[in-house]
């Protein structure tokens, strides 16, 4: 699943260029997901007054709700990115807001000056507003909204798997780093040891996250200790252990 966020100042055209990003991609077959990053303080999706905001206020700290439509979770507490990033299944997540997510980024603007001023390095490409005025920036192109087929080109062209965020460093670089390396082209996410996953762990259904040189340690131990096994050979190997 490739992982890009959209960011930028109140009244930039964020909103419109995310909408118009997913209808492109759908138009193209490509099933997408979004999350929007929220930052007033008493945001609720519970309606004063409905089942859900009664379960809630009598202390459950999570509400589940299902229809023939859809189905919503509440949790009632600040979850972070990283933690929901089971929840979507997707060609594409596209995240609203969320500045500081180790993701690569458009950012949507006004006007030169406020680009200027919200600039990052993990920018790709440029939009909103500001992309009516200027054709590119620091060598990152503008692509104003009315021209999505062109943006949603560089869109595929230029994002990736979410970078893990643990920093074993098994490519020589920190994750942060390897962002800002990967949206220069200098690097590719290939390069991330973690994402090969030579060893996956489940704990029930949920996958634990393994750095690199957890990862060797344990492949590493495992087959030394199977290999003198007169049914070992080099294949996939599987181990269950019951609770």
């Amino acid at each position: 699943m490739k992982v890009f966020g959209v960011y930028g100042y109140k009244n930039s055209g964020k909103t419109a260029v995310v909408t118009s990003i997913i209808r492109e991609l759908r138009r193209r077959g490509r099933s997408v997901a979004a999350v929007k990053h929220v930052s007033h303080p008493d945001f609720t999706v519970n309606a004063p007054g409905v089942d859900t905001d009664l379960f809630s206020k009598a202390g459950a700290r999570s509400i589940g709700i299902l229809s023939d439509e859809e189905t919503t979770i509440i949790y009632k507490d600040k979850k972070k990115l990283l933690d929901m990033m089971p929840f979507f299944h997707s060609d594409y997540l596209i995240l609203e807001g969320f500045r500081q997510a180790l993701v690569p980024k458009i950012i949507t603007a006004r006007n030169s000056d406020e680009l200027e001023q919200d600039f990052r390095r993990e920018v790709f490409a440029i939009s909103g507003l500001v992309a009516n005025e200027i054709s590119e920036y620091k060598g990152k192109k503008a692509v104003p909204i009315g021209k999505i087929e062109r943006l949603v080109d560089i869109i595929e062209e230029k994002t990736f798997s979410k970078i893990p965020e643990i920093d074993c460093k098994g490519c020589g670089l920190s994750c942060e780093e390897m962002l800002y390396a990967i949206v220069e082209g200098e690097r590719t996410i290939d390069d991330c040891m973690t994402l090969k996953q030579d060893v996956k762990i489940f704990i029930g259904d949920r996958e634990v996250q393994l750095n690199a040189f957890v990862q060797r340690f344990i492949k590493n131990t495992i087959t030394g200790m199977l290999s003198s096994l007169s049914e070992y050979k080099e294949d996939t190997i599987t181990i269950t252990i019951e609770k």
